[in-house]
């Protein structure tokens, strides 16, 4: 069964449009008045650069003094953030077509339960692929191989060529389709290197433009040959 993962932001939805405009929500409800639009930049750079939530909420309470809970705010985030995304009408069709050919679709997410899953529901992505997995749930985050083993294991499939792994960063997408065994599409509109590094893309990795693009190559992987797994070739030869 021909199979293929997609990472959610940046690669699916465009995440640094949406955290613009959630940014400046953010500090017009929580940084005094007078330093709303710079801080709105502030915020957005310390999401975009943050390790997680938690992270970044530490940081800003510290910052801009803020003095709501975690709890608080992370409803906040919850309740906010995710209705910024918009789903581009091309990303359903493309995936619909993926599916209506008998391709299983899986999103493979770091990030927090709470706030990616939001983000599925809200820009109406849930019906195009048949599951989610965030690093939270997970208990693993990309490149790590055992956030793909997860995915797999939900999808009812083997890890291996007949997959695919589509997603903008090298560091993370990239690197950890290639420790999954699966193909691997590189979106590098936006696309990031891991920090402080030039390593290039793996030989054998699709670079695109755009998702437009990586749809088509899925697709027409169909006529390839059809690729062993690896238990299947394990027990050729053995």
């Amino acid at each position: 069964m021909r199979f293929a993962f997609f990472d959610l932001d940046d690669t699916l939805v465009d995440s640094r449009t949406a955290l613009r405009a959630w940014a400046v929500d953010f500090a017009a409800a929580y940084v005094p008045n007078g330093l709303h639009a710079a801080a709105a930049e502030e915020v957005f750079e310390l999401v975009d650069l943050a390790v997680n939530w938690p992270a970044f909420l530490a940081d800003a309470r510290g910052r801009y003094g803020i003095t709501a809970s975690d709890e608080e705010l992370m409803a906040q985030v919850a309740e906010t953030y995710p209705g910024k995304f918009v789903l581009d009408d091309r990303v359903r069709s493309g995936l619909a077509e993926l599916r209506a050919a008998g391709w299983l679709l899986g999103i493979v997410t770091n990030g927090s339960t709470l706030v990616q899953q939001a983000k599925v529901d809200s820009v109406g992505l849930r019906p195009y692929v048949d599951v989610v997995v965030d690093s939270e749930a997970a208990g693993h985050r990309k490149p790590d191989r055992r956030i793909f083993e997860v995915a797999a294991e939900k999808l009812g499939v083997e890890l291996g060529p007949r997959g695919w792994m589509v997603g903008d960063r090298l560091d993370k997408d990239v690197a950890g389709g290639v420790a999954a065994g699966l193909r691997t599409v590189w979106i590098t509109q936006g696309g990031q290197r891991a920090a402080g590094s030039a390593e290039p893309a793996p030989a054998s990795t699709h670079a695109v433009a755009s998702i437009f693009e990586a749809f088509q190559i899925v697709r027409e992987s169909e006529s390839d040959p059809e690729p062993e797994s690896e238990s299947e070739s394990e027990s050729a030869t053995g």
